[in-house]
């Protein structure tokens, strides 16, 4: 901005009352100004005199030697020299003189100087302004009260996809689509922060009415291409999301983190820093990683050891009795290669060494509970059938999974169908060779050449084009083998049992090498091993390496708390693969506890399977469930069975009933069967009368 001292002739001398009017002219010329300031002898400012007053006195009665002071006009007014020309630039008066901040006369100014500098101040202004216009990043357009464009900046000229000399004095809807200047020119409502697309770049405008003299005249709107910025937003958004995840993990981490400059200042440190050291984490922030050396929790100072050796450093600290710390410095190295930060991160051992002794008995308790959950996963997946709510089967079953975890040989002992198989596959499927094979073989079911082969296998031989055969013992390899019936094993291949046990090896029959072989032995057998010895029927030696836990499988009679979830086992199970839907009458359900079960397991399971398939009924009554018991099918010249004390009367009825079915299902008619029975034939039909009626009233009464 312009400023009056910047305009203004400046002076070194001025005109007093003892000059001359021509005095004055000199001074005039020589200072090339069209007037002089005249002083009184104080210095005081009387006026001015100028060319135009001398002009206007007239030159007839002009002389030299007038006195100045006769040409003085007193219409003048001062101005300062830090005045602005805008502020003078509008005074009446032609000529001013110029004072300084002392009120001293510096110099004098003539309007038409102010006027031509300030209208060189404000055309240079406008040059600065259209420069500015034109250089400004953002789009600027302006339009007039009509909507026609009246300004457009190069940077305006992309989004409108115009020029300047094409936009200007054209109606906006011409040029751009957005119509939001239209509306601020009608409403007089500036607008801040519109968005609008054009094709795939996105802006954002601010417009503002143009106001003058009250009235809205038209309106400018600035804007902005934010496709970049929405770019870096996007990108800042992310990283500040990352920041505050690092933060989040830093602040999680268990080990304790601190962080510093490369002066050993705490720039940041986490929670865990406080549990470990037992201090205030947060007041650790900003005071220097010594003042912990001084105060004793860290022997050494690990700042000094990182910058010593520019590199990763470990210590182990014993700040606590109850802690042992590990600490590791890590530098961070800048761009030009120097350290500018330090990572440490302080670990407590102790605590880990407490998670080992926690995760130690974790894996005992692991491993006690390891066999009772293979069960129940074998139970599943390969059918086994074991259910148990007897305490002398719980036992049994306790004791084969704790006879699992070890290699030790195991024979089971007890009738047939007792479950034998299934102890034996519990205790395979519950140790350490469950992912091996697991074969059985009956001693008792083939000739003693067809078992030796089985078991110990067959070389080749060229005479009789055999290619050989492995034995189960080389076949199950890091499993088990399971020899049922081993008391009917012949003498001869009781010694080379013996030997597997002993020394783990087996002569193939036809070969002389001799093969190593890693089995577990389980045997089963109906009778006892140690009368078998006495009777010389079984090796002693090999009794006492085999009968290294025996195991007595109790018979289905002597637990009958199983008796009724062996027989829902059963059920679902046959219903199941049959695809039906049969239940048992409570009446049944006594029938089946009553039964003695000679065939034990085996037994129940196959008679269960029976009744499923045959019953005609959803609902298996006492009376099938009876038949199939005691076998009242059977013919008249079998014995009578007595299973238990009944009432007598009761039993001579059943008898009848029996005789008298027999009897017809053999014969035929009622004619034929009064005679095998040596009766009459009305004795007959009324019996079967009395049948029918009993055997109705007894499925209602089973319902």
């Amino acid at each position: 901005m312009l400023r009056v001292g910047q305009v203004m002739s400046r002076l070194s001398a001025c005109l007093y009352s003892y000059h001359t009017i021509g005095d004055a002219l000199t001074l005039i010329r020589d200072k090339k100004v069209t007037g002089l300031p005249l002083l009184n002898d104080k210095g005081r400012l009387l006026g001015m005199v100028t060319k135009e007053q001398i002009f206007e006195k007239g030159l007839e009665k002009f002389k030299a030697e007038n006195k100045a002071v006769d040409y003085l006009t007193t219409s003048f007014l001062p101005l300062k020299e830090d005045a602005l020309l805008e502020d003078v630039k509008d005074l009446p008066f032609d000529i001013y003189p110029v004072l300084n901040n002392q009120e001293e006369i510096t110099g004098v100014v003539n309007k038409y100087s102010l006027v031509q500098a300030y209208l060189q101040q404000v055309q240079l202004r406008s040059q600065e302004l259209e420069a500015v216009f034109d250089s400004a990043h953002n789009g600027i357009l302006a339009i007039n009260k009509q909507g026609i464009i009246t300004s457009i900046n190069p940077a305006a000229e992309r989004p409108t996809r115009s020029n300047k000399k094409e936009a200007v004095g054209r109606f906006l809807n011409d040029i751009i689509i957005p119509t939001g200047l239209l509306d601020v020119v009608r409403s007089g409502i500036p607008e801040f922060g519109a968005k609008f697309q054009v094709g795939r770049r996105l802006y954002i405008s601010n417009r503002t009415p143009i106001v003058k003299d009250g009235e809205v005249v038209g309106a400018v709107g600035v804007f902005q291409d934010v496709s970049e910025i929405e770019k870096v937003l996007q990108e800042l958004r992310s990283v500040k999301q990352l920041n505050e995840e690092l933060q989040t993990i830093i602040a999680s981490s268990y080990d304790g983190l601190i962080i510093c400059d490369r002066q050993g200042e705490i720039l940041r440190c986490n929670p865990a820093v406080g549990r470990i050291l037992e201090v205030s984490w947060a007041d650790l922030v900003g005071r220097p990683f010594k003042d912990l050396v001084d105060r004793g929790v860290f022997q050494n100072n690990i700042i000094h050891l990182v910058k010593k050796q520019a590199g990763l450093v470990s210590l182990l600290e014993r700040p606590f009795a109850k802690h042992t710390l590990v600490i590791t410095g890590n530098p961070v190295y800048g761009d030009e290669g120097e350290i500018v930060k330090i990572v440490i991160n302080i670990r407590d051992m102790s605590e880990l060494l407490f998670l080992r002794e926690a995760l130690e008995e974790s894996r005992q308790l692991s491993e006690k509970y390891q066999s009772l959950i293979a069960q129940m996963r074998n139970n599943h997946e390969n059918g086994n059938e074991l259910r148990s709510c007897s305490v002398i089967m719980n036992n049994v079953m306790d004791l084969a999974t704790r006879v699992s975890q070890v290699d030790s040989p195991v024979v089971l002992i007890g009738e047939q169908g007792v479950g034998k198989e299934d102890i034996a596959k519990l205790i395979h499927f519950n140790s350490k060779r469950s992912k091996g094979p697991f074969f059985k073989l009956n001693c008792g079911s083939l000739p003693n050449h067809l078992l030796e082969i089985e078991l110990f296998g067959q070389g080749i031989s060229a005479d009789n084009g055999n290619t050989g055969k492995a034995g189960v013992f080389q076949l199950a390899e890091k499993g088990c083998v399971y020899l049922e019936e081993v008391d009917k094993m012949p003498l001869n291949l009781q010694s080379r049992l013996l030997r597997i046990l002993q020394d783990k090896t087996i002569r193939i029959p036809g070969e002389r090498e001799i093969v190593s072989v890693d089995v577990r032995i389980i045997a089963s057998t109906i009778r006892p091993l140690k009368d078998l010895v006495e009777k010389c029927l079984f090796r002693a030696d090999l009794y006492f390496s085999l009968n290294v836990v025996p195991i007595k499988v109790p018979v289905l009679r002597e637990r009958k708390e199983d008796l009724i979830p062996l027989v829902h086992f059963y059920l679902e199970k046959n219903n199941k693969r049959h695809g039906l839907e049969k239940v048992f009458s409570p009446k049944a359900f006594q029938l089946f506890l009553n039964y003695p079960w000679p065939g034990n397991i085996r037994e129940m399971a196959n008679l269960i399977e029976r009744l499923v398939v045959t019953s005609n009924q959803k609902i298996i009554s006492a009376r099938e469930v009876d038949l199939v018991l005691y076998q009242k099918e059977q013919s008249p010249l079998s014995s009578v069975t007595v299973a238990g004390v009944i009432p007598l009367r009761k039993a001579i009825d059943e008898l009848e009933e029996k005789l008298i079915r027999l009897a017809m299902k053999q014969y035929g008619t009622t004619v034929r069967a009064a005679e095998a029975l040596e009766v009459n034939q009305s004795t007959v039909v009324r019996k079967l009368k009395k049948l029918k009626t009993m055997r109705e009233d007894d499925a209602l009464s089973d319902i």
